[in-house]
């Protein structure tokens, strides 16, 4: 990755309060809400305008859609949307990123996530979203693995929130913003050291 891309320009708060939004939207089904962040997330995560976050946050919403169906999902249709997101990426920072790879390990980790909902033995989890920060930023994975485990780490306070009832004040949300925003502070740490 360029040093100057704009990809390096986030706001860690920014991000992690977005993503953390988007999960209690995508867990109530408050599909309008949903859309919402989802746009600030991929707005703020990548570094794009308004309406590129809007084509950006569809590709990605068409992949989560093949792939949310349980047990019947559709893999190969929901890397083929992150593919062409990552693409669009590639295309508008002039990145250097594999985009096949960079969508392979986006939608693992959505499977894995899955697979461990919950779980605080979440080390696949570590190594999978470690590994797509590898790809994505082009920085070797030791130095995006602690903000991978903070990450993992807000996602299972999140799980925890769902399994729990998703109760609107809940502590869990504040634990869940703190890993969250840790996690990003770490990762943009780790990818301006490049």
């Amino acid at each position: 990755m360029k040093p100057d891309s704009p990809m390096h320009r986030f706001d860690p708060r920014k991000v992690a309060h977005y993503e953390k939004e988007n999960y209690v939207a995508y867990y109530r089904k408050d599909w309008p809400r949903l859309l919402r962040v989802s746009i600030g997330l991929v707005r703020e995560s990548f570094g794009l305008s308004f309406w590129q976050a809007v084509y950006g946050a569809y590709l990605v919403a068409r992949g989560e859609i093949a792939f949310a169906p349980f047990p019947d999902n559709d893999i190969p249709k929901a890397e083929a949307y992150i593919q062409r997101f990552y693409q669009f990426i590639k295309d508008v920072h002039h990145e250097e990123f594999d985009v096949r790879r960079a969508a392979r390990l986006e939608v693992n980790w959505w499977s894995v996530h899955r697979k461990l909902f919950g779980n605080a033995e979440n080390q696949e989890l570590v190594d999978v979203l470690t590994n797509l920060y590898a790809e994505a930023y082009g920085v070797a994975p030791e130095q995006v693995r602690a903000a991978a485990h903070l990450r993992a780490q807000g996602m299972l306070y999140s799980d925890l929130w769902v399994n729990a009832g998703k109760p609107a004040e809940s502590p869990l949300l504040v634990q869940e913003q703190e890993a969250l925003d840790q996690s990003y502070v770490a990762l943009k740490k780790a990818i301006q050291d490049v």
